[in-house]
């Protein structure tokens, strides 16, 4: 059951005997600018912590502890066009907590940490925000260790440029985050609170009437929210973008991207999705067989899709020495495919392994999550039977023209050669 609870405010109820916990997701959703991802991600972060109530980390503990060894979480994102503090708990279904309500004390719990932080007089606890203002610094800067996961930063800041919130990492700029002022931090968490849209699931074992009446007790007022789309695509570029960092590595990234012309709505979703796991996305790619086992010329060579965005990128680690030979091989296969080499039993065998990963998401409740906010945004219900057909539709003629259709939109290399 999907209903709005009050204007700008959503709730999805998904009632299922098959999970013995319930979980409930929190959230806010904004159609943000580059300059605002720093903020809004220190305050998920500051949220996470601490409250009036539970004013430190024992405390905070306790009070999860008190219901069961609850798990919770906050978490800053992107989808698309819009930034995402999420919220999530989740508890043992009140059937096995001799009549106990968990699923009340999670939502008043929640409640709590949303509505009521470690604040007064327009800013966070002094301490609390320095603290985790460190620590967020300190992430982003370890996250830059993280050589592929910088190197793919590299390549989404070529394809789509440092000033859209596609080219840039869900936390934002370092420069932003060391910059920022307690007060401004606070008047994001209000913006946040009071104008983002927001939307809450539940699933479990529970009565959907009760769950409503419930989370009433959210202290969430009405808004109104104008979000526009959450998929960009974007205009091919008069030719690729391309460039070469050098570092003490010992290992080289070549990432590569690539306009596909498919979305998350658009009829040829299943091809794209198809194409992708027969080009790179699976053990049984072209990419793992050919540029990795067959030629040894990267430790590790994968694809992935963002069709949001509407964007394939490449993802390898090589010798810095097999550049030209890799990039060589990694273009043949995209050659191979749109000559269709391939064959009958290699489309059945990767569209089981799409079949089979698909069916076991439906046994998560983030899966179950994930997919009706996803729907909420978009506007675009695919049931699983439909999705399950459409996939079994997909043939060889429509591999062949995504393959066709693809156009190179950037490239960076992380050169490990500094002779």
């Amino acid at each position: 059951m999907d209903v709005q609870m009050r204007p700008g405010v959503q709730a999805l109820i998904v009632p299922s005997k098959k999970f013995k916990t319930v979980r409930i997701d929190v959230h806010f959703l904004k159609n943000a600018t580059v300059a605002e991802l720093a903020p809004r991600t220190l305050v998920a972060n500051l949220l996470e912590t601490s409250t009036q109530r539970y004013v430190n980390q024992i405390q905070f503990t306790h009070a999860l502890s008190a219901m069961y060894g609850a798990s919770f979480g906050v978490g800053a994102g992107k989808k698309g066009n819009l930034h995402d503090i999420g919220f999530s708990i989740t508890v043992a279904n009140d059937h096995y907590t001799g009549g106990q309500s968990l699923v009340r004390m999670a939502i008043e719990f929640l409640n709590e940490v949303i509505s009521h932080p470690l604040a007064s007089n327009g800013r966070f606890d002094e301490q609390t925000f320095a603290r985790q203002k460190t620590n967020l610094i300190n992430y982003v800067d370890s996250a830059t260790e993280d050589k592929q996961f910088w190197a793919s930063q590299q390549l989404r800041k070529l394809a789509f440029g440092a000033n859209r919130i596609q080219g840039v990492p869900s936390y934002g700029r370092r420069a932003d985050l060391q910059n920022l002022q307690n007060e401004q931090v606070y008047a994001t968490y209000l913006s946040m609170l009071r104008h983002d849209l927001v939307h809450i699931s539940v699933s479990g074992d529970v009565d959907e009437q009760k769950v409503l009446e419930d989370l009433a007790i959210l202290e969430l007022p009405e808004r109104k929210v104008r979000l526009g789309s959450v998929i960009t695509k974007f205009n091919s570029l008069p030719k690729p973008r391309h460039r070469v960092a050098n570092q003490a590595v010992q290992q080289a990234r070549l990432n590569l991207a690539y306009d596909i012309p498919a979305t998350v709505v658009s009829d040829n979703f299943h091809a794209a999705v198809v194409f992708n796991a027969l080009f790179g996305g699976s053990p049984q790619s072209k990419l793992f067989l050919n540029v990795r086992e067959k030629a040894g010329l990267a430790y590790y060579a994968s694809s992935s899709l963002d069709l949001y965005n509407g964007l394939l990128t490449v993802q390898t680690g090589i010798e810095a020495s097999n550049y030209a030979q890799a990039k060589q091989i990694i273009q043949q296969q995209i050659v191979d495919l749109q000559a269709g080499q391939f064959t009958e039993s290699d489309l059945t065998s990767i569209k089981a392994g799409l079949r089979s990963d698909y069916l076991a998401g439906l046994d998560l409740q983030r899966t179950i999550h994930r997919r009706g906010l996803n729907e909420y945004l978009l506007g675009f219900h695919r049931p699983a039977e439909q999705w399950l057909n459409d996939l079994d539709r997909v043939g060889a003629a429509q591999i062949v023209e995504i393959a066709r259709q693809l156009k190179p939109r950037a490239e960076f290399f992380l050169n490990g050669d500094n002779d």
